[in-house]
Parts: C-alpha cells; structure tokens; sequence
C-alpha cells in the first residue's frame, strides 16, 4: 500500500469537473483507491462519492492505493490534484 497527502488547490477546489477527472483516472487503474477528507473516507472511482468529501481549496486529502499498479495510480491522481487549473 502507498499513501500521500496532498493539499487541494485551485480557484473551486474539489468541484464536480476535477471530481470527475479524478474517478475517471482512478478508475483506469486495477488498486483499490481510496480518499480521505474532511473526516470521510471514500471509494476514488465513484465521482458523486469524491464529490461528496466536499474538498475545498486548502484541504488536505490523504490517497491509499493498494494492488499490483498502486504507484502509477496514486502518482497520476496526484499530478492531476497538483495541475488544477485558476481560472
């Protein structure tokens, strides 16, 4: 199992688009994901379940991956938390 905790940016942080992005991406990968926020914990490949952590610019997210591509899951959902866009 790997872990990282990553702190939200971005202008809306978490919102429904970056929230899609991120269960999409999680989803192409065979590891068990999970996101922690804001005291919940919850499955990264379910969108409305990432939506639902409600993470906001500041928060700190900490990502488990566990299985046989833990390392490129948890670094692909890292680059796309770090390359949030400002608008």
């Amino acid at each position: 199992m790997v872990e990282a905790l990553i702190q939200i940016g971005g202008r809306w942080g978490l919102n429904g688009r970056e929230s899609a992005r991120l269960a999409v991406s999680a989803a192409r990968f065979a590891s068990d994901i999970v996101c922690i926020a804001n005291g919940r914990s919850v499955n990264a490949k379910d969108v409305m379940s990432v939506m639902s952590l409600r993470a906001k610019p500041g928060t700190q997210m900490r990502i488990l991956a566990a299985g046989p591509d833990e390392t490129a899951a948890l670094d692909a959902l890292a680059a796309i938390l770090h390359v949030q866009e400002s608008f």
